[in-house]
């Protein structure tokens, strides 16, 4: 009985050891996962999906023009939530000229505008932050991507 209660003893530990040690950022994910077009025009809906691809997990305009995207950015406590977005790590400075806001809703009508980023080359890494009341949610919306920039990775906190 005496090696079970120490083995659970160091277990709980053990877990205890890594929550406090734990990263800034426990939520990560690849642009191209977590994407969806936002705010396009009917006409160019479809369209826009096709020609959005993935490289190396990051989402690139291959579009004639320029996209928005909104990513899902699931938080579980209210407070503030810094998101860290890494644009994509190829292209020109023209290419990668975009901004991403950081937004709060508490799904009755009320929006928290959170800071802005903005890019202006390739291979950067900026954060956003917003407070989010209780029982809301965030998002993270990039407007006006040119052709041939895009977006590979966001952390945040939950």
């Amino acid at each position: 009985m005496k090696r079970k209660t120490t083995s659970l003893f160091l277990g709980i530990c053990l877990v205890l050891v890594a929550g406090a040690t734990s990263p800034a950022f426990a939520r990560s994910t690849t642009a191209y996962n977590s994407f969806k077009v936002w705010m396009a025009d009917k006409g160019q809906f479809k369209a826009t999906y096709s020609c959005l691809t993935e490289s190396f997990g990051a989402v690139v305009n291959q579009c004639a023009f320029p996209v928005s995207l909104l990513f899902d950015v699931p938080v579980d406590t209210e407070g503030s939530h810094s998101f860290t977005v890494q644009n994509y790590f190829d292209g020109s400075d023209a290419d990668n000229t975009f901004t991403c806001q950081a937004y709060a809703y508490n799904g009755v009508g009320g929006i928290v505008n959170g800071d802005t980023i903005s890019f202006t080359t390739p291979g950067q890494s900026l954060s956003a932050t917003v407070t989010v009341a209780g029982a809301s949610s965030a998002q993270l919306i990039c407007k006006d991507i040119p052709e041939g920039g895009g977006v590979a990775n966001i952390n945040w906190n939950p």
